[in-house]
């Protein structure tokens, strides 16, 4: 059940907020729409991704070696149809994908391809990646719960309205309206005390609170989607963090077909043995 106002996020006591660099402006690519791509899946291990084009091969692109907690930057696409076939890390490029599914990129819209759930359930899901500015003086965000450790919650202001109950491990909510600016977010089991983690969320934002397993323990990270009119590749990919798990990700980029370098893309893989299934959610 989601209901309008704020958002908060709980995360152990022990745990304490770290700051990032600010967000900087993705380049911006005329009539061109964006693909974000995240490995969610804590018992998954590290895989490799091809994601490539129907029309046109030089828009293709490799990752290498990603690992679960990985959410990569925003990379701007062509408008194209796009499949994404995923690989156990270091498999040849001509095996068999074991896990893919497609997704076609309109102009301006964006997209995250996440596989989220165990390695027993495992499937991807292409998350429509709603980045409309909000109203002056507002934020909009939204939770993708990717915890074992806690896998069920309630999210919440401090001392104001709940934002969402029950969210399920594997789920991920739509965004919600918030005022911007300096807010403690909560969130815990249900009929539990939260702890507490305060962020700053700037006027026509759009965020992401990311929930991943780290140490054992419930680690909580809030990405920019974006500010003001577009996608954002936030410096060092996160900036509010409790225990995050941006390191040894392995998100180096190779281009198919091309000599370009890409700065800022990142994908996701998950290995699933033989098991294949496509779920695309709004």
């Amino acid at each position: 059940m989601i209901r309008r106002f704020a958002l908060a996020l709980l995360v152990p006591a022990a745990l304490v907020a770290t700051s990032a660099a600010p967000a900087v402006a993705a380049p911006v690519a005329q009539g061109s729409g964006y693909l974000r791509l995240a490995h969610l899946s804590p018992d998954t291990p590290h895989v490799d991704v091809y994601v490539a084009s129907v029309a046109d091969p030089t828009r293709s692109f490799t990752a290498k070696g990603v690992g679960y907690g990985a959410l990569s930057p925003y990379r701007a696409v062509q408008p194209d149809t796009y499949t994404v076939a995923m690989r156990a890390a270091g498999a040849g490029a001509d095996t068999p994908p074991v896990l893919s599914t497609t997704l076609t990129v309109r102009p301006g819209a964006a997209y995250t391809v996440a596989g989220l759930g165990k390695y027993a359930e495992l499937a991807l899901r292409v998350l429509d990646d709603d980045l409309t500015m909000p109203a002056a003086g507002q934020s909009r965000v939204r939770v993708v719960q990717a915890s074992t450790t806690v896998p069920r919650l309630d999210v919440g202001v401090k001392g104001g309205a709940a934002v969402a109950t029950g969210v399920g491990f594997a789920q991920t909510t739509g965004y919600q309206t918030v005022p911007a600016g300096d807010w403690t977010l909560v969130a815990g089991p249900t009929g539990q005390p939260g702890t507490e983690l305060p962020v700053t969320l700037a006027a026509t934002g759009v965020y992401t609170v990311l929930l991943v397993d780290k140490n054992n323990a419930l680690a909580a990270e809030l990405h920019t989607d974006a500010i003001g009119a577009g996608p954002v590749v936030p410096a060092g990919g996160v900036e509010t963090g409790l225990g995050g798990t941006a390191a040894g990700t392995g998100l180096a980029v190779t281009l198919v077909g091309t000599a370009l370098a890409a700065a800022s893309a990142a994908a996701l893989v998950l290995l699933v043995g033989t098991r294949r299934r496509q779920v695309r959610t709004s």
